[in-house]
């Protein structure tokens, strides 16, 4: 099966350890939670103590996607709430370089997103040497519920093919849109994790929404998958300090 990441922007956030407690225990992999601020995408969702309060309710791996301006400006705060993982978005930053640097400096893992309409070839093959993981977002920016874009498959295909020819086991990550009538096809294009939102937190029941998704994508590129999110996938919120890629080798 794919790596399965819960996203917690469309749970009922009048009772969110409920919530997040109850999917951490159907099946899922890690938890995704998306900071807006309401520039870089016209929603705003919390900050660094949401994250904190999610980290104190489960032992499952967290990744916070900065949907915000300047993410530079908040990769420390997170890191001390206790994220796992650090993605930022291409198109809102010019310190891609430094992001990745400090990000390492605290021993998380770091990927980053762009939006469904971002050129893949807009990453350089520096930053793909130099990242864990690519989110490919399918739907746009900041709001959960949509169709994923048409070219959706194309696009893993491409990026698949662009790290196997760098001879790197980059992470993919696909954002938004994600039902058990495509998650199959997503995994069988290149793609590593699922992230899931509406799909879990607006089914009539959660639990089994997520056991139908582990269902719809296991197969044999699991093992591979896993091994290039090993490190994100490791007990979380262990500082691991070191200065490269926290992935496997291929």
């Amino acid at each position: 099966m794919a790596v399965i990441s819960a996203s917690i922007l469309d749970a009922d956030f009048s009772r969110l350890q409920e919530e997040v407690e109850r999917v951490a225990k159907s099946g899922v992999d890690a938890f995704s939670l998306d900071v807006i601020d309401g520039h870089f995408a016209p929603r705003i969702s919390f900050g660094d103590s949401i994250v904190a309060l999610v980290r104190n309710w489960i032992r499952l791996p967290i990744e916070v996607h900065l949907m915000v301006e300047r993410p530079e400006r908040l990769v420390q705060r997170m890191c001390d709430a206790g994220a796992d993982m650090i993605l930022f978005h291409l198109e809102a930053t010019d310190e891609a370089e430094g992001i990745v640097e400090h990000v390492r400096s605290e021993g998380r893992c770091v990927g980053v997103a762009v939006k469904e309409d971002t050129p893949i070839d807009a990453i350089s093959d520096e930053l793909l040497t130099a990242v864990d993981v690519v989110n490919l977002l399918s739907v746009p920016i900041g709001f959960g519920g949509n169709p994923s874009a048409p070219d959706t498959l194309e696009r893993i295909a491409y990026l698949r093919q662009r790290a196997d020819a760098l001879g790197i086991a980059l992470g993919i990550e696909v954002d938004g849109g994600v039902k058990p009538t495509n998650a199959g096809g997503y995994v069988e294009a290149g793609a590593d994790m699922l992230t899931v939102g509406t799909g879990i937190y607006h089914a009539a029941d959660p639990v089994a929404a997520v056991r139908t998704l582990v269902a719809s994508t296991a197969g044999p590129a699991d093992a591979a998958a896993r091994m290039r999110l090993h490190a994100f996938l490791d007990v979380p919120s262990i500082p691991r300090r070191v200065s490269g890629p926290l992935r496997s080798p291929r």
